[in-house]
């Protein structure tokens, strides 16, 4: 959760929250200016990003109602989370990989961490190590 928080904080500004439904009093903004200048802050284009609301019904991620996202910015926040996810996870993925290998070449090293030391006898009495005697 807390790698798609950047996300999620990011198309807040695109939805403009609940329209004014039956009998609702509330008051939607039909300006961009918010999103505009998040997103402009973020070094995308104005250009890209409408100044009033549109509809959403062709995008696949930004909301489908009246949104602030046009399909260009929705296909750049799509690149942008895809490559920030994947750069987490081959930083995580890279760790654990270093991890296992320095713990194997240790084993290796010495097969008695503690965990059987009447069993294992030296490198080469592998197979005893582990198994519980008769």
């Amino acid at each position: 959760m807390f790698v798609l928080r950047p996300l999620l904080l990011l198309l807040l500004p695109l939805c403009p929250g609940p329209g004014p439904g039956p009998g609702s009093e509330a008051k939607v903004t039909r300006s961009c200016a918010e999103t505009r200048q998040v997103l402009g802050a973020r070094g995308y284009s104005l250009n890209l990003i409408p100044p009033a609301l549109i509809s959403g019904e062709h995008l696949r991620v930004c909301p489908q109602e009246y949104t602030c996202c046009s399909s260009e910015t929705e296909q750049r926040l799509i690149r942008e989370t895809e490559a920030t996810f994947r750069s987490l996870v081959e930083d995580s993925g890279s760790f654990l990989v270093h991890t296992l290998a320095a713990r194997h070449r240790k084993f290796d090293d010495n097969p008695d961490p503690g965990g059987c030391p009447s069993l294992c006898a030296g490198p080469g009495d592998w197979k005893k190590c582990g198994q519980r005697s008769a």
